[in-house]
């Protein structure tokens, strides 16, 4: 890396950190929000004499993105027809038509579930960091001419959000730019929810009874039903909430053009799904989706939607791993990867970088069979805000990211430090540090923690 190119990402990245200083609205998004470093900013905790780094790892979400079908916007411009017809739109409501064209005009423009440009800027200024992060370790990959590996899922998102990626990494340091390998496509590794091995979990989750009956406790409960009569209340009149309380108004599935039955639930439902969607655009529009959905409304459809990534692929309930055995094979990916530098006769040979680009549904059950912090604690009573720290803001917001630095002494001893969001953090409860309160760990210590074999 030049002097020059260096020069660049240490300001480039400072710019980062800065822009991101106060963090993005946090809102109420759930796993829609916008992703915001931890620490990056600071100076971490260095490695012991006489260990360097030789290998780094992660496994990242996607970038911020549209939604991934039309059915909220036309249900929603379902609804404002309708309740135009009955002369029952509020000031407020009469607005809401005119902004749900406006956004879906512009997904439209960028095409469904695909990156915005917010959602190609987080990886590019993720790389960048990581760059900064690990300046010599690149220099010495970059003069060992080692090479840098990209695997994604194979869904456009997961691969876009790769290649501006390496894309950065590139621009920022071009001599690493020959070294960097066309993308690998491992569905297995990077999208094992769909996969047939794991039928049993797919299974379940389309037909367990108790799963069902909860998520249907929480989403169609009485205090669902009144914050989604509270947040309508401000858009349509008396009349209209009560043609929706009694499922009186013909919807049609925009897919199919079925006639469905939606109620007050389903209709406050999609038009928080479009307030989640907005602050992922910031770049393609000003919008004013905030507007139709109040505070506290936004909080507790944010509660069911996490409730709903919490039991369908988080922890879940107690005693039941079925949501999170399946990510084994990204915990052992990891794993192999470490002996695999380890393993080599000359480290040269193997790779500076392996670097996976996946989704919230490989990032949950990941982050809980690695125990990461607030990840992992599962339901023994229902899941609330009070009884579980577990949240999609945090655990599993665009972008999310998991990395594991590798380090090396003479002897070929090695320690693993790793980053969730870019902040150090302990390996789980059970793992011992090499010292107390340390963030470095030798590998061995992590095989034998996590029964790695």
């Amino acid at each position: 890396m030049t002097r020059g190119v260096r020069a660049l990402v240490l300001v480039f990245a400072l710019q980062v950190v800065c822009a991101h200083a106060e963090g993005p609205d946090r809102g109420a998004y759930s796993t829609e929000t916008p992703y915001a470093p931890g620490r990056a900013a600071r100076r971490g905790e260095r490695p012991p004499r006489g260990f360097a780094p030789v290998f780094t790892q992660m496994v990242a979400r996607h970038g911020a993105r549209t939604v991934t079908s039309n059915k909220d916007l036309e249900f929603t411009k379902q609804l404002v027809a309708f309740a135009r017809a009955d002369n029952g739109l509020t000031e407020l409501g009469a607005a809401l038509g005119p902004e749900v064209e406006r956004l879906q005009a512009a997904i439209e423009a960028i095409g469904y579930g695909q990156l915005s440009r917010l959602g190609k800027e987080e990886h590019r200024d993720l790389a960048a960091r990581l760059l900064v992060r690990l300046r010599d370790h690149f220099e010495r990959a970059a003069r060992e001419r080692r090479r840098v590996r990209i695997i994604t899922s194979g869904k456009d998102r997961a691969v876009d959000s790769g290649a501006n990626f390496a894309a950065s990494l590139a621009s920022h340091d071009p001599e690493l730019s020959p070294l960097i390998d066309p993308p690998v496509t491992d569905p297995d590794l990077l999208f094992f929810h769909k996969q047939p091995q794991n039928k049993n979990y797919q299974d379940w989750l389309a037909n367990d009874p108790t799963l069902a009956s909860t998520l249907d406790a929480i989403g169609y409960g009485d205090t669902s039903r009144a914050y989604a009569r509270r947040l309508l209340s401000r858009l349509v009149g008396i009349g209209v909430l009560d043609k929706l309380i009694a499922k009186a108004y013909p919807f049609r599935d925009p897919k199919t053009g079925a006639l469905v039955e939606r109620d007050e639930v389903d209709a406050a439902t999609s038009i928080y799904r479009l307030y989640q969607t907005a602050p992922g655009l910031v770049e393609e529009g000003d919008w004013h989706l905030a507007q139709f959905v109040d505070r506290e409304s936004a909080r507790w459809f944010e509660y069911v939607v996490d409730a709903t990534e919490f039991y369908e692929k988080g922890p879940s309930f107690a005693g039941s791993d079925i949501t999170f055995k399946m990510a084994k094979v990204l915990v052992d990916d990891f794993f192999r990867a470490v002996e695999d530098v380890a393993s080599r006769r000359r480290r040269i040979d193997a790779p500076a970088a392996t670097l996976r680009f996946a989704h919230a549904e490989i990032l949950i059950p990941f982050a809980a069979l690695m125990e990461l912090p607030e990840s992992d604690v599962q339901a023994s009573v229902l899941y609330t805000r009070r009884s579980n720290p577990w949240r999609g803001s945090s655990v599993a917001p665009y972008a999310v990211n998991v990395q594991w630095d590798v380090f090396a002494n003479a002897r070929g001893d090695l320690l693993v430090k790793m980053l969730y969001d870019e902040t150090e953090t302990r390996f789980k409860r059970g793992c011992r540090s090499i010292r107390r309160d340390s963030h470095y760990y030798a590998f061995e210590e992590l095989k034998r923690c996590y029964g790695y074999r």
